[in-house]
């Protein structure tokens, strides 16, 4: 029996010793260059407004802009929140731009004077025209 426990300890003992030496005999040094992505600054200062019960981009946007027509800006600054302009919920955490560039106003008061009906819970194929098009 202790001829069996000895077998197995030296066997033992040789596979970790080998295991051991085979992943660390050799190395390889990294060549080459990547470019890494670098997050640029966000020089524009915003806040945030909760949605409450009640609310529509239409609101919102007459509360912090003093201008219903620029609520496409807040739908398009937040698209990753708000799939549909029609529909936003009570909880949701809307970023509010404070400075929205002459041409933003201007194509957003172009596109909410000429955006047609609202469906409430679907994207209209105008809503992604004009979340695709700067």
């Amino acid at each position: 029996m202790n001829f069996k426990k000895n077998i197995f300890k030296i066997i033992s003992l040789f596979i970790v010793t080998f295991a051991i030496v085979s992943c660390t005999s050799k190395s390889v040094d990294i060549q080459g260059t990547t470019k890494f992505s670098t997050m640029s600054e966000d020089e524009n200062t915003y806040r945030y407004h909760t949605v409450v019960f009640g609310d529509s981009l239409w609101s919102i946007s007459a509360k912090h802009y003093n201008d219903p027509f620029l609520w496409p800006n807040i739908f398009k600054n937040n698209q990753n929140i708000i799939y549909d302009a029609d529909l936003i919920l009570p909880g949701q955490s809307l970023i509010m731009y404070e400075k929205i560039s002459d041409g933003s106003r201007k194509k957003a008061r172009e596109y909410a004077k000429s955006r047609g009906l609202w469906v409430v819970g679907y994207r209209e194929e105008s809503d992604i025209t004009f979340l695709e098009n700067d």
